[in-house]
């Protein structure tokens, strides 16, 4: 019975150490296990301005603390056609799902020395796991990066539309001189004239658009009253195509347009007011006579025109001959 129960007390004692055993050999694999860190590299832009700065950044990131790892070498990059104008650090811990995570970052701020390509050589990243005591190695891509064309500072870029705005005026001063200066020669040279001449065009329409011979004669007077009307309303400016009879005679005889050309006038404009408001057909003798007085007008006031922009061409050519003279 003895024998028996020491034998159980035994058997009890061997499982209680053989599962103290077990689970401490556990423990020491888990602290044993590798810590797996992540080496990369990366630039803000794939190109930068002659005049810029680009950024190159080198990340080392592993799950757990600071202090599982100690980095015991991180060469600095092997540049071509760049240099390093500036560098810093920081290392953060952050928590994440099952975990946390550690992160140490060193940017370097890189300067083009000409335009063209240029390109970051591999980054060597020598660290010892404190764990295990191993030391490895890893190693980032070579990367590239082109210089192009610089770009124009703040400051430069306020002055070059100073310039430009500048350079507007100038153009736009320039432009109205010049041609203040070429009307005075003309005026000065008897070559200005003193009104527009519309008086050719229409003694031109009134021959296409008035035809004597027309068979609705009615049409044909309502055709020239209109036309003597919109030349009246140019050549004055007044809405004679709105005015009355009495309006219009008015302001023919504030132009001193001669006594008996106003008197055909009043006689037309009577006679197209009659077809107009009677619906009568127009005669013959009344079309052919308002066609005269309409064709008398305008060579009227053409003749007089050009007599007064002859007589400004002598006075010019009499200036030009005087300073030419002096």
């Amino acid at each position: 019975m003895i024998n028996k129960k020491i034998i159980i007390t035994g058997l009890v004692i061997f499982h209680i150490l053989t599962f103290r055993f077990e689970e401490t050999a556990a423990a020491q694999d888990t602290d044993m296990a590798e810590t797996v860190v992540s080496l990369s590299a990366f630039v803000e832009s794939k190109k930068v301005p002659l005049n810029r700065t680009l950024e190159f950044t080198v990340q080392i990131s592993w799950m757990g603390d600071l202090d599982l790892i100690e980095i015991n070498e991180l060469e600095e990059p092997v540049l071509a056609n760049f240099e390093i104008v500036g560098t810093s650090s920081a290392n953060r811990v952050s928590g994440i799902s099952g975990g946390k995570k550690a992160v140490k970052e060193i940017s370097y701020r890189l300067q083009p020395t000409t335009l063209g390509m240029g390109y970051i050589e591999s980054v060597v990243l020598s660290y010892k796991e404190l764990k295990t005591g191993k030391t490895r190695h890893l190693r980032t891509q070579r990367i590239g990066a082109e210089a192009v064309s610089p770009v124009p500072d703040r400051g430069e870029r306020g002055k070059l539309w100073l310039w430009i705005v500048l350079g507007f005026v100038g153009i736009f001063g320039f432009s109205v001189f010049f041609f203040y200066m070429k009307k005075r020669s003309r005026i000065d040279d008897g070559e200005e004239e003193i009104e527009r001449i519309i008086e050719e065009a229409y003694l031109e329409e009134l021959k296409e658009t008035v035809d004597l011979k027309s068979a609705d004669r009615r049409e044909a007077f309502t055709i020239l009253s209109k036309l003597f009307r919109r030349y009246l309303s140019e050549k004055y400016d007044i809405s004679a195509l709105e005015a009355t009879t009495e309006e219009l005679l008015k302001k023919i005889e504030q132009e001193g347009l001669d006594e008996s050309l106003i008197r055909r006038c009043e006689t037309l404009f009577s006679k197209a007011d009659v077809v107009k408001f009677s619906g009568r057909e127009a005669e013959q003798s009344e079309i052919e006579e308002a066609y005269t007085t309409v064709e008398t007008i305008l060579e009227s006031h053409l003749a007089k025109l050009k007599q007064r922009l002859l007589e400004e061409e002598e006075r010019g050519k009499k200036r030009k001959k005087r300073r030419h003279n002096n």
